[in-house]
Parts: structure tokens; sequence; C-alpha cells
């Protein structure tokens, strides 16, 4: 590959992750306000399956972040190899820390894991309070 295709297979891992993000963002968002408005309401077989759903499509969505992620890494990994040995026009890769990229999944999965059991623990204590809380 080319440098121009290597940048933009980064850039496509990258915006797909975000994609992904946004998705399950929207996906938590939802959650949230079913959760605030329903879920005291609806008996426990729908709560069983809104739980499971949420739980399946969110599960998807963490390992499809992650799995994004760690190719942008080694994309990364390769462009900076490439560069460094002057295969490569690119003279500004690698003034990023090399830590950087590792930071960066591991704050998107705290994210997206933390946003899901914040999101359960929300609807179990709607349902728990029932109609009394606001």
């Amino acid at each position: 590959m080319n440098e121009a295709e290597l940048i933009a297979a980064f850039q496509g891992y990258i915006d797909l992750t975000n994609q992904i993000f946004f998705g399950y963002v929207s996906l938590l968002s939802g959650f949230l306000v079913m959760s605030y408005l329903v879920a005291d309401k609806i008996s426990s077989f729908l709560a069983a399956i809104a739980v499971a759903l949420f739980s399946v499509v969110s599960t998807l969505l963490m390992f499809g972040i992650f799995l994004n992620r760690n190719d942008a890494e080694a994309l990364m990994a390769l462009l900076l190899s490439k560069a460094q040995a002057g295969e490569l026009d690119l003279y500004w890769l690698g003034s990023n820390p090399p830590w950087a990229a590792n930071v960066m999944t591991v704050l998107y999965i705290l994210a997206t894991i933390g946003g899901y059991l914040a999101s359960l623990a929300y609807f179990f204590y709607k349902r728990r309070l029932g109609g009394h809380a606001a």
C-alpha cells in the first residue's frame, strides 16, 4: 500500500470506531429514557427482555469498538515503522506519545462499560423505587 492508502485506511478505522461509539451512545440514551419512563411500569418478563436485548447489543457494539481500535493501533504502528524507516513522507508522524493510542482504546472501553453498568444500575433503581423517584 502507498502512503495515501495507508492514511485512508487508518482514517477509515477511526471513523468507523466513532460511528460505532455514537451508535452506542444512542442506544444508551434510549435505554436511559426507557428506564426513566417505564422501568417501574413494565412486567418482569418485559424487563428481562429489555435488559437482555440491551446487553446483547451493547456487547456487540463494545466488541466492535475494541476490534476497530486494535486494528487502528496496528495500522498506526505500521505507519510509524515505515515513517521511521524513511519509506513515507510523513515527517509529522510520531509526534504523539507512543502510549496515546493504547490510552484511547482503554478510555473507549471504560466509557462504554461504565455507561452500560450505570444504565443497568439506573434501570433497577427505577424499578425498585417504583413511581416515587423523579
